[in-house]
């Protein structure tokens, strides 16, 4: 018993030290905590005052451009495809065999250049053939003409014989009245008179037939000379030249196929009568067409392998084709061996001039609707109408811009400020020292 209580005594007192070591514990953390505050309150409390600073608003530098509205020409860029008026399908003009082949896919030929040449034999053989009818219509000519001749030659002398056979039969008929005739004597000489007279209205009638067998010779003649004519033509034809100026696009035959009349040989494309076919908006298709119709002339330019080339407007299509947007305009350029048919060209189009505009780069512009004035070193947003595309004389790109609130001499912002907005403090300078700025955030874009 005594044992037990004393086993009881001893836990109860070792479990009421550890409380006591806990308790002290946090007491001992929160005295540290109290202190550190009461410190801290006291630094504070007795430190010295510190001045509130003043804040500057930022000036962003910007690069500017002075302006001067006046009347420029838009430009517009379009893109078109090069392409011939004229593409010419030459074919045999007579059956023969292809001698000889002069040139290749893509040569350049010259008008008149032989391109392909046919055999001759055939054709020399049509000729000789040809010759010899118009010997032989001529030689019948001369013999119709020689008869006629002949024939009236021989009237005269009808003529005569008849008129001596009418007198003879008058006297006959008067020796009879008186009786001094018998009457077999005078139908001899009245048959005689008669046969006389017949013959003199056959050769008569011959004589009259004889216009009709000239025309009939004459026209035989002709019609030999158109064969021959005829053959002579096939003859040259077996030459087969190019009809114009331009390059070789297809080759259909080699040196010994057998070709008959009307078969394909080539194509030569003209390039006398070049095109660019490009597809213009309708609107300003029609102030193209207003201008064509006044004799005013629209041209355009491109820069192909570092040569700037000239078109001219030629003409435009009646209506809008299916599937297209635009009006096809058609750009004549002059021939140049250089250029490859289909290729693709673009076009930098001079419009009409308009009037109070102002050129400025395309940084320059805000939503493509209006751009930033600067006044006193404050922005002040411009509403603007896009009038079109320009290009200056050192070939800088350039947007056309109207407003009637820009005036000649204001300060427009050339940067692309992505905080533009009106109000905002910006410090004009020149892109030279903006491009050395290290302090700007924006991306600009120099004039």
């Amino acid at each position: 018993m005594s044992k037990q209580m004393m086993v009881r005594r001893r836990f109860f007192w070792g479990r009421g030290i550890d409380r006591f070591k806990y308790i002290g514990g946090k007491a001992a953390g929160v005295m540290i905590l109290g202190m550190f505050f009461l410190l801290s309150a006291l630094v504070v409390a007795t430190g010295p005052e510190a001045a509130p600073m003043e804040r500057v608003e930022r000036e962003w530098p910007v690069s500017y451009g002075v302006i001067e509205p006046a009347a420029l020409s838009p430009s517009l860029q379009v893109y078109g495809k090069l392409e011939t008026a004229q593409l010419a399908s030459l074919r045999a003009s007579v059956t023969a065999d292809v001698a000889e082949v002069r040139v290749r896919e893509g040569d350049w030929v010259n008008k008149g250049d032989v391109i392909i040449g046919l055999d001759e034999r055939e054709a020399n053989l049509r000729l000789q053939a040809a010759r010899a009818a118009v010997r032989r219509t001529e030689a019948a000519l001369a013999s119709v003409q020689s008869e006629w001749q002949l024939a009236k030659t021989l009237g005269e002398h009808h003529q005569a014989q008849a008129d001596m056979a009418s007198e003879k039969l008058k006297r006959f008929q008067s020796l009879h009245q008186q009786r001094m005739i018998a009457d077999a004597q005078l139908d001899e000489v009245r048959h005689e008179a008669n046969e006389r007279a017949m013959v003199h209205a056959r050769h008569q009638a011959t004589l009259s037939d004889f216009p009709n067998q000239l025309i009939q010779s004459q026209a035989a003649l002709e019609e030999a000379q158109a064969r021959l004519a005829q053959a002579q033509l096939e003859l040259t034809q077996t030459q087969v030249r190019s009809p114009f100026n331009g390059r070789i696009e297809t080759l259909e035959v080699a040196v010994g196929d057998r070709v008959s009349a009307g078969a394909a040989l080539v194509q030569v494309a003209d390039y006398d009568s070049l095109q660019v076919r490009a597809s213009v908006p309708t609107q300003i298709a029609q102030k193209l067409r207003a201008d064509m119709l006044e004799g005013q002339p629209v041209v355009a330019k491109s820069d192909m392998h570092g040569r700037q080339l000239g078109f001219e407007l030629r003409g435009l299509a009646g209506s809008v084709k299916s599937g297209q947007s635009g009006i096809d305009s058609y750009f004549h350029v002059n021939a140049d061996p250089s250029l490859t048919l289909g290729s693709i060209i673009n076009l930098t189009l001079s419009l009409p001039a308009e009037h109070n505009v102002v050129a400025v780069p395309l940084h320059a512009l805000y939503d493509n609707s209006r751009v930033y004035r600067i006044a006193d070193s404050r922005l002040q947003a411009v509403d603007i109408e896009r009038v079109g595309e320009y290009t200056d004389q050192e070939g800088n790109y350039r947007i056309l811009v109207r407003s009637p609130e820009l005036s000649r001499g204001d300060q427009i912002m050339m940067s692309q400020l992505p905080t533009a907005v009106t109000g905002l403090l910006v410090n004009p300078v020149t892109g030279t020292e903006l491009a050395g700025s290290e302090q700007t955030e924006a991306t600009v874009a120099l004039q």
